[in-house]
């Protein structure tokens, strides 16, 4: 059994694109520019909201083509009803969930064609997405650490463009417009080839293609690892472990995930809904959600459970472009060992692979170390271990849930 959580694929700025144009039209009121900042003589913002961009929409169509390709010998006769798919119901969302089924099929040559069974509403609790009112959103953390790290820049910056007034918030969305720009700017057509051909290899294809915005330019290899800091410290205190109410944000996802390993009815009091089809026993399950929501999920089951520490630490843990770039995923898988199933995943100390049920996680295709349920080097916990090692999530949250909400 594959159960795949994963992210929407590469999209315009969200909210915060209000914050770039607002940026970038600061930065333009300059009474000249000074070396990398030339470009600006002629710049015009372009950038959307919202929506999936092509190398979007591309990144869940690998995806769904390497499904295939992974777990396709799960699937035995029942084909297309083996596969159950749900999607939060926002258009990314639910087009990301549809150009991964659209590569799944494409892989299978048009023998499979999974559809999306469920959408689940955002205006309500959902397991694919956080809603915890009460929960603060880590914007002190946040503003600290760009107190820190951004007065040098705005000095910087206003001595290549004078007559500037720049805020922190400003140069943030100025280094912010370099991955979003540089990914709006990958061409289409080669996308399209590389999709049809089976040649895309992820996110290298940026740089193979040199889409780069000039705003990459503006910054050092120090601000940018800064800049990658600041979002460590925002999944922290958002909905990870930095936040007391940030871990029960994703309860009622793992309890779905134990019991769809376990093959039992849910039993959850957070935001599972009865009310919707959650069938068991099928062979491959596929959630498309957004980022904060699988940090959530992370948090509850015990995932990188060491803190962002300092930008400076090359052995941390707590990365987020790591965790939840676009299109992430975690994959759970459910593993029989025994007479019979063909599979040797793991020796005993007589050198047989002992019998039994075991699960292991990927995120991103890292195979994760899950200490918590007694796991070693091959990262497989027995099932029966694993959902006794998820106890805060099989006492949904500790009363953590109703706290949201106080």
């Amino acid at each position: 059994m594959a159960l795949q959580l994963q992210r929407h694929g590469a999209r315009f700025p969200d909210d915060n694109a209000s914050a770039y144009r607002h940026a970038v039209h600061q930065l333009a009121r300059a009474r000249k520019y000074h070396s990398h900042l030339k470009f600006m003589n002629d710049y015009e913002y372009a950038l959307g909201q919202d929506d999936l961009i092509p190398l979007g929409a591309t990144q869940s169509w690998a995806s769904g083509a390497e499904a295939w390709a992974r777990y396709a010998a799960l699937l035995g006769d029942a084909g297309d009803e083996s596969i159950f798919i749900r999607a939060s119901d926002m258009p990314r969302v639910v087009d990301s969930a549809g150009n991964w089924s659209t590569g799944f099929a494409h892989a299978s040559q048009g023998h499979i064609h999974p559809k999306i069974d469920v959408r689940l509403s955002e205006e309500a609790n959902s397991t694919l997405n956080n809603d915890c009112p009460s929960a603060g959103g880590g914007t002190e953390e946040m503003n600290t650490w760009l107190h820190q790290f951004v007065p040098p820049i705005i000095k910087r910056l206003t001595k290549a463009a004078p007559g500037v007034n720049l805020s922190e918030e400003d140069v943030f969305s100025l280094m912010a417009m370099c991955p979003f720009e540089s990914m709006a700017k990958a061409r289409v057509d080669l996308i399209q080839g590389l999709k049809e051909s089976g040649t895309y290899e992820g996110n290298s294809f940026l740089a193979k293609q040199k889409a780069r915005s000039p705003f990459c330019n503006l910054f050092t290899k120090d601000e940018w690892r800064a800049f990658e800091f600041h979002g460590d410290v925002e999944k922290y205190y958002k909905t990870g472990p930095g936040n007391s109410l940030g871990p029960v944000q994703g309860v009622g996802y793992t309890n779905e995930l134990l019991a769809r390993l376990t093959n039992t009815p849910v039993r959850d009091n957070t935001t599972y809904n009865a009310s919707l089809p959650f069938p068991l026993g099928r062979a491959i399950y596929v959630d498309f959600s957004h980022e904060n929501a699988m940090v959530a999920v992370y948090a509850a089951i015990g995932l990188f459970n060491r803190g962002p520490h300092t930008k400076d630490d090359a052995k941390r843990v707590w990365v987020a472009n790591r965790m939840v770039p676009f299109s992430a995923r975690m994959v759970t898988e459910r593993l029989e060992c025994g007479a019979g199933t063909g599979m040797s995943l793991m020796e005993g100390s007589d050198g047989k692979t002992p019998d039994g049920t075991y699960v292991r996680i990927f995120v991103n295709d890292a195979l994760q170390p899950l200490e918590f349920c007694g796991a070693q080097g091959d990262g497989l916990c027995s099932l029966e271990d694993f959902v006794e090692s998820q106890g805060y999530a099989r006492r949904s949250g500790d009363g953590d849930f109703e706290r949201c909400y106080n």
